[in-house]
């Protein structure tokens, strides 16, 4: 009878066993030990992941792996460092057949962003220095750009981060971005055509709609590039849903600078007439939220939980979900542009329905007293599972790394 194969476990500099992999098995269901420590035995050249070995790094197949190796203050680690302008442009300088990096060369433990860091800022600047000298000089052709910086800068910060958490920069920044254009129209074309055929009035439905409208977006712009690779579908959901929370804030920015002309109109033509009236409307101007507002709020709610975040869920779990049917020999035709064997998975409906979930109780009634608290839930739910999603694809690295002999 052959005896069970062993492996040593390596951890913190320390070496432990031999474990069988049935004990080292056990021990992850038991939290002992993560999918991020690493295994050797006699005969290997190098150590392996747990999550790369057989019969131990499918043991969440049905489950995404958890955050215990993850560390809040080693993920922007370098956000507070110095670097240098050739640093972010070799970052950009990616994604095409001779730009792409080895798969040996890709370092598959939790990536540190810091790029989009500098994009805030940079888009901080912009807007309150629009901000003051539009006021300064009563200039009104600088709101324009106060609008559009308002508007697009943070989800575009946000876009940028995906692009950073992509550890194998196998996208080019110019692909992403044709994504996020034509994914974002075709979306928000989407929604109003799910909205026309909707009759309820309850604004609670904008959640299976528009997540809906946003994914099928993404099918359609980006199928060719469903690789299976769980990165991948974050990044290209983050970029269409980025585009949509950019457009959706232009909108209600839009719609409020129409509020207040209206408002003003209105007591310019009363003034003449009833001066009361006129103040009445004038106090209703004051009283309704100034674009201002809606701008800065819109852009705090994007860099919490927003269609960014949630989009890049449902994609990314659609990319996980296609890529283990594909393993299990149950995919179906993979020239489809919509798979329903991803669709009607139990597997993809359990992830997609978080962001679906979070996006109506945020359009609910609950908890509208506590603002803050609402976002807090949201933002906490919506993160959680996107670097659970991140944790697979990382998983997806090493086991691939594994495979190529790296």
């Amino acid at each position: 009878m052959n005896k069970p194969e062993e492996f040593f476990l390596l951890r913190n500099g320390e070496t432990y066993g031999p474990y069988t992999v049935s004990q080292l098995k056990r021990m992850l269901e038991q939290g002992d030990i993560s999918h991020d420590d690493y295994l050797w035995r006699e005969g290997m050249s190098s150590r392996v992941s747990i999550s790369a070995l057989p019969g131990v790094g499918e043991l969440e197949e049905d489950s995404l792996p958890r955050l215990d190796s993850f560390s809040l203050a080693a993920f922007f680690s370098e956000v507070f460092k110095k670097h240098s302008t050739s640093d972010i442009e070799e970052c950009f300088s990616a994604g095409t057949r001779r730009t792409t990096p080895p798969l040996c060369e890709v370092d598959a433990t939790w990536p540190s962003p810091w790029i989009f860091s500098r994009m805030i800022l940079v888009c901080l600047l912009l807007y309150f220095g629009f901000q003051w000298a539009s006021t300064q000089f009563e200039n009104p052709l600088l709101i324009p750009a106060l609008l559009f910086i308002g508007n697009f800068g943070i989800p575009f910060c946000l876009f940028v981060l995906f692009y950073e958490l992509n550890i194998r920069r196998d996208v080019s920044i110019y692909t992403a971005g044709v994504m996020m254009m034509t994914g974002s129209m075709l979306s928000l074309i989407f929604s109003l055509i799910l909205f026309a055929f909707w009759r309820g009035e309850s604004t609670i439905w904008a959640g299976p709609i528009e997540e809906t409208a946003k994914l099928a977006a993404v099918l359609l712009v980006a199928h060719r590039m469903c690789n299976g690779r769980v990165l991948t579908g974050l990044l290209l959901g983050a970029a269409i849903g980025a585009g949509f929370a950019a457009f959706e804030s232009a909108g209600y920015t839009f719609m409020h600078l129409r509020y207040l002309s209206a408002y003003f109109t209105a007591a310019n033509v009363l003034s003449n007439f009833d001066p009361a009236a006129a103040a009445h409307v004038h106090n209703m101007a004051a009283q309704s939220p100034s674009p201002d507002f809606v701008m800065q709020y819109r852009a705090v709610l994007t860099m919490a939980a927003g269609h960014t975040q949630w989009t890049a869920i449902t994609a990314g779990a659609y990319w996980l979900i296609w890529s283990k049917l594909r393993s299990e020999g149950t995919l179906g035709k993979p020239s489809t542009i919509i798979n329903f064997n991803v669709l009607m998975d139990w597997r993809f409906q359990r992830i997609a329905l978080l962001p679906v979930l979070v996006h109506m109780f945020w359009n609910s009634a609950l908890l509208d007293t506590y603002p803050i608290l609402k976002v807090t839930i949201c933002g906490c739910a919506s993160w959680a599972l996107v670097l659970k999603l991140l944790a697979a694809g990382l998983a997806q690295v090493r086991v691939d790394k594994t495979r190529c002999g790296c």
